[in-house]
């Protein structure tokens, strides 16, 4: 009886993990083509195969949809950084920037949406995950294993390197910034970060990596913004 109990109670959550994907994939689809303030909850369900009380039974108002969008890549963020060799931090850091660029601009014209009013709404509304926790765990792994320096923070380090991926993706979200340049832009702050942080024997790879970034940053992403 335990065993049967058990099985409908985990069939029972998989139909739930289903019926929100489908909501959060219709969401999508809509802010795909239309402004979020003209698409109704109704509009969401009627296109997830759902009814409007099931969207406020498993997610919420349609608010709170839009931060679930977000929720949904970091959590998405974290089963790939759990894959990765625990032993190449500055791998995991890169993952992170890589791969949550890539979720947003699978779909540019809703998630800018989507990043806009996440960023507005972000200090009535916190994550069950601070997007830099997972910064925070790459860079105590790499000051530990002599990357960077002894005297940095990595705490403090990896919020930095957070707040340079939140201006990426503000310039972003308004339009200054084209996919490309969100992700070159995302990769500066990080390998800036990296470098002014780096024990000698590490800093030069940083800097290699970091100049082509500066050099297409200032021929192209920022060319249309200078003065």
């Amino acid at each position: 009886m335990m065993r049967q109990t058990l099985a409908v109670s985990g069939l029972r959550d998989l139909n739930k993990a289903k019926r929100r994907d489908a909501i959060l994939d219709a969401a999508l689809t809509l802010l795909g083509s239309r402004d979020s303030n003209d698409i109704t909850t109704e509009e969401i369900a009627a296109l997830a195969g759902v009814s409007p009380a099931t969207v406020y039974n498993l997610i919420g108002t349609r608010g709170e949809v839009i931060h679930q969008l977000v929720a949904r890549i970091i959590e998405q963020l974290g089963e790939s950084i759990n894959a990765l060799d625990p032993t190449e931090p500055i791998a995991a850091a890169q993952l992170i920037i890589d791969q949550s660029v890539q979720a947003l601009v699978s779909n540019s014209n809703a998630y800018r949406q989507v990043v806009s009013i996440a960023q507005v709404t972000a200090g009535l509304r916190p994550g069950a995950v601070d997007p830099s926790s997972f910064q925070v765990t790459a860079m105590r792994k790499a000051r530990a294993m002599g990357i960077i320096r002894k005297d940095i923070d990595p705490a403090g380090l990896a919020r930095q390197i957070f707040l340079s991926y939140s201006g990426a993706a503000t310039l972003w979200s308004s339009g200054r910034l084209d996919d490309a340049g969100f992700l070159t832009a995302a990769r500066h702050g990080l390998f800036t970060a990296l470098a002014a942080a780096a024990t000698d024997e590490h800093r030069d790879q940083f800097l290699k990596r970091l100049r082509p970034l500066s050099k297409t940053l200032d021929n192209k992403a920022w060319a249309g913004n200078k003065p």
